[in-house]
C-alpha cells in the first residue's frame, strides 16, 4: 500500500514504522523540521519538510497515488483541512484523530474514519483504573458498549458453575475464557474456575453490575 501520514509526533513515527515493517510505502509530511529529521533518522520513510494543507504540498507527497491517507496532528482544523484536500485528490481511503468530540459530525460528513485522540483514550482507561481495579484490559466498543477482561478471583462462588448459571446481567456476555494460557470460547455449558480470566461484553450500565457478579464485590 501506498500510505501518507501527516504528523510526525509519536503517533505518526510509531505508524510509519509499523507500516514500513509490513513492506508498505510510507511518506510523512510536517513542518516541523526537527520531527522530520528525527522521523528520517528512525526509519525508512519518504518525509517532507512542508505543511501539509497546501495543495503543492500534497501533490509532493504524489496524493493521487495513495491508497490511504492518515492524519495524526493534534489539530483537528488542521486534520479536517488535510483529509478534504485529498478527498478532492480522489484518495478513497481517510483515517484521522479527532481530538475534540464536537469535531466528529465535519469528519463524519467527509466519510472519514475516526480515531478517538490517544489522549482521551488513556483517561478513559485511567479512569476506569481507578472506578474497576480488578480489570486487566478495557475497550470501548462504539458509544454503548464496553469489551474488558477480568479474573475470577480464588475462592470465587462461582467456580465452577456454568455461564448460563452464573446469572450475569441482560444485555451482557461471556465471550472467551484464557484459561492454563488457553482461550476458549465458551457456550453457555462450559464452566469457569478460579483463575480464569474472562472477556466481557457488555452494555455500558451494566458494567458494574457485572464486576461486581464476577470479583464477588
Amino acid at each position: 500500500m501506498y500510505i501518507v501520514i501527516v504528523g510526525a509526533g509519536g503517533i505518526g513515527q510509531r505508524l510509519a514504522e509499523i507500516a514500513l515493517k509490513d513492506k508498505h510505502n510510507v511518506i510523512i509530511i510536517d513542518k516541523n523540521q526537527e520531527k522530520c529529521e528525527a522521523v528520517a533518522r528512525k526509519t525508512d520513510a519518504i518525509v517532507i519538510n512542508a505543511d501539509a494543507t497546501k495543495e503543492e504540498t500534497l501533490e509532493e507527497s504524489e496524493i493521487k497515488k495513495a491508497d490511504v491517507l492518515v492524519t495524526t496532528t493534534g489539530d483537528d482544523a488542521v486534520n479536517l483541512m488535510v483529509v478534504s484536500l485529498a478527498k478532492n485528490k480522489g484518495v478513497k481511503s481517510l483515517i484521522s484523530i479527532v481530538n475534540n468530540e464536537e469535531s466528529k459530525p465535519m469528519f463524519m460528513e467527509k466519510g472519514v474514519k475516526i480515531v478517538k485522540s490517544p489522549d482521551i483514550v488513556m483517561a478513559e482507561h485511567l479512569y476506569k483504573s481507578i472506578t474497576h481495579p480488578t480489570v486487566e484490559d478495557y475497550m470501548n466498543v462504539g458509544e454503548h458498549v464496553e469489551i474488558f477482561r477480568i479474573p475470577i478471583p480464588e475462592n470465587s462462588k462461582l467456580s465452577g458453575k456454568t455461564i448460563k448459571n452464573i446469572g450475569l446481567p441482560h444485555k451482557s456476555l461471556i465471550v472467551a475464557i484464557e484459561r492454563d494460557h488457553k482461550f476458549i470460547i465458551p457456550t453457555e455449558d462450559v464452566e469457569v474456575y478460579a483463575g480464569d480470566k474472562l472477556t466481557v461484553l457488555a452494555h455500558k450500565d451494566q458494567v458494574d453490575k457485572v464486576v461486581k457478579l464476577l470479583t464477588g464485590g
